[in-house]
């Protein structure tokens, strides 16, 4: 039984990557739902979940959010659940035929919509006096656009960092800078443009202090690392409460702030265990408010559990590319909800090298080991 699971749990993966993609395209950007979508997505997860390779650690953590989810029930915590889920079905797949299928269905997606819609537009009103007009290549929302390039750019760059081609990388990113910044151009999206900045940043950091220092080893830097969403978190919930403090940043930050203090202002004590409804009618664009209130308290512990030994196993292997894409995904996790969208299949893949660097001490981008 279990030869004949694993024989089908491959071709399942890319179907259900491809449902989720497909659900995305609907929902955001056609504004129609459609119920079988969410049924096969049901189906083609029962038949990718890795059942042989679940540890234990990972059952108790599942555990803890089914019973949450049956204590105080909400439509968001399937939004919670279905990353962790999407991260032990791909816990054994090769990396490398992983970003292939990313490629292929969000490459492919992209090409049609750039010949079917063009780059579309949008005219967003921002203030009285303040008139943006934004272009969101057909996905509904600019920064839903932006959102997708950038999922679609980080799995070509690592798939090229894992393959034979990784001493052009940097040749690859120069060329992604420069398509990104179109992007910014045409979608004006804040939080793509800061995650870009952030992953240019942190890569180059890195990457020139092992340059011009022999057996470069990050040193005290990695303690900042591992504090990052908990810092996060900190920041995000100070400045929503004294909101009124800091004008320049709210408006910075489109306004944000004062959605995160409307959020925190309606929460009971028992919401911080449980969850809360109040996503139903307050529009929080922020993954660790998410993380913390709509499954509660605990599964955010998770999430800096899985993120505190990833994050170690990569500064212990000097992955700079990865640190700086891991950093990225936190910056633009400020911003949007993103962490928690698996629709836009690009994001999922913080989820699962988060979850495979968690208990990989090895060398996962390996080209001469994981080329298949």
């Amino acid at each position: 039984m279990n030869e004949v699971l694993e024989k089908i749990r491959r071709p399942s993966i890319f179907i259900l990557l491809l449902i989720l993609n497909l659900r995305f395209l609907f929902t955001v950007v056609l504004g129609e739902r459609q119920e079988i979508l969410t049924i096969l997505t049901f189906f083609f997860f029962l038949l990718s979940f890795d059942y042989t390779a679940m540890r234990r650690e990972y059952l108790y953590w599942l555990g803890i959010l089914i019973i949450v989810s049956l204590a105080q029930f909400t439509p968001y915590k399937q939004n919670v659940l279905t990353p962790i889920v999407l991260m032990q079905c791909i816990s054994t797949l090769n990396l490398k035929t992983y970003l292939r299928y990313n490629i292929i269905i969000l490459g492919g997606t992209a090409l049609l919509m750039l010949l079917f819609v063009g780059t579309g537009q949008m005219i967003q009103a921002e203030a009285i006096s303040t008139i943006r007009i934004r272009y969101d290549f057909g996905y509904g929302h600019p920064n839903a656009a932006a959102l997708y390039y950038w999922g679609l750019f980080i799995s070509i760059l690592l798939y090229c960092y894992v393959s034979k081609y990784r001493n052009f990388i940097w040749i690859l990113l120069a060329f992604l800078l420069l398509v990104s910044t179109y992007l910014y151009v045409e979608t004006d999206s804040r939080s793509f443009i800061f995650a870009v900045i952030s992953f240019i940043l942190v890569l180059c950091y890195f990457s020139l202090r092992s340059r011009f220092k022999r057996d470069y080893r990050i040193g005290y830097s990695r303690y900042v690392l591992y504090l990052l969403p908990i810092v996060f978190v900190v920041l995000t919930i100070y400045f929503a409460i004294n909101v009124n403090d800091y004008p320049v940043l709210n408006i910075l930050l489109s306004k944000r702030l004062t959605l995160y203090k409307e959020l925190l202002d309606g929460l009971t004590p028992l919401q911080y265990l449980l969850g809360t409804t109040a996503f139903d009618y307050i529009i929080v664009d922020n993954s660790y408010l998410h993380l913390l209130f709509e499954a509660g308290v605990l599964v955010f512990v998770y999430f800096v559990w899985l993120w505190f030994f990833a994050v170690k196993n990569m500064v212990k292997q000097q992955s700079f590319i990865l640190i700086a894409v891991f950093i990225s995904f936190l910056v633009y996790g400020l911003m949007e909800s993103l962490l928690l969208y698996s629709v836009i299949i690009g994001n999922n893949i913080f989820w699962v090298l988060l979850y495979r660097y968690r208990y990989e001490e090895d060398e996962l981008f390996d080209p001469e080991s994981k080329v298949d």
